[in-house]
């Protein structure tokens, strides 16, 4: 517990700075996230060291280089020449590399890489400056309520398997807990910010905070589910007290691309 604490004491503050600051600072530091996280991913596979993900690593850094300047066009070549070169390493290095190990390499760029990308697209957003957290309240924020309200009144269990301690009663808390936060933050935000004459910010926040905290459930599950086909307990040591970067962030990759297309669907068609 000692370790989480001072871990957070130091970290979190230079992780906040550095995405309320944005720009390249913000890009450097998601390639770096995704890469380690794919290395991780990888590793659980034992499959960390393969040429094939060197590829996974220099897309990921092309895709960042791009992603200001991104559009259908640009993104439909990276993927076509990223699956190609996957191809083509699986045919010259048969020998080796299995279509198995093919598909985890794309399956890990996709999942963690890709996904993750969507925490640097919301920043950027002109509204991105005050949705950003939404993404780390909706998934951290419920998973403490989540917490506090199983050991309370948890007694159904949600996934017995994947997760014994996981309630229904604890899911349904993590939600309404992340949506209040949500609607905290947007009152504060609409009394000290002139953003509540551009959108129906206490609406918006609600909404993404609801829908981020259901799909950060999943995103928790989905990565107890890989750990327990891989039979690995944490995904590294990077971070002392909380495992690798996969064990901090497996619900923040499922969060942060729903709240972007809530985001993007609700300020589309308001």
């Amino acid at each position: 517990m000692l370790k989480r604490i001072v871990t957070s004491i130091i970290g979190l503050p230079i992780v906040v700075l550095i995405i309320a600051y944005g720009g390249l600072p913000m890009k450097l530091l998601m390639v770096l996230i995704s890469a380690i996280g794919m290395f991780e991913f990888y590793r659980a596979f034992n499959r960390g060291t393969k040429i094939e993900n060197y590829i996974s690593y220099l897309f990921i850094a092309i895709y960042y280089a791009f992603i200001d300047r991104l559009n259908s066009d640009i993104l439909l070549m990276m993927l076509f020449s990223y699956m190609l070169l996957n191809l083509a390493f699986l045919v010259l290095n048969h020998s080796k590399m299995t279509p198995f190990d093919a598909a985890i390499n794309v399956f890990g760029f996709l999942y963690i890489g890709f996904l993750l990308s969507s925490i640097y697209l919301t920043r950027v957003h002109p509204y991105g400056r005050f949705l950003v957290w939404l993404i780390f309240t909706s998934a951290w924020g419920s998973d403490t309520f989540a917490y506090f309200t199983g050991i309370t009144i948890g007694k159904h269990q949600f996934t017995p398997i994947l997760s014994p301690k996981k309630t229904i009663e604890g899911v349904i808390g993590g939600i309404l807990g992340a949506m209040l936060i949500g609607f905290l933050y947007a009152f504060v935000l609409t009394k000290t910010t002139n953003i509540g004459n551009e959108i129906n910010a206490i609406t918006l926040f609600v909404i993404m905070s609801g829908f981020g905290a259901a799909f950060s459930v999943l995103g928790d599950l989905t990565a107890s589910a890989i750990k327990r086909y891989t039979k690995i307990k944490d995904y590294g040591k990077l971070i002392p007290g909380h495992g690798g970067i996969m064990d901090r962030f497996d619900s923040i990759i499922f969060t942060a691309p729903v709240v972007y297309m809530v985001l993007r669907l609700i300020l589309i068609y308001k």
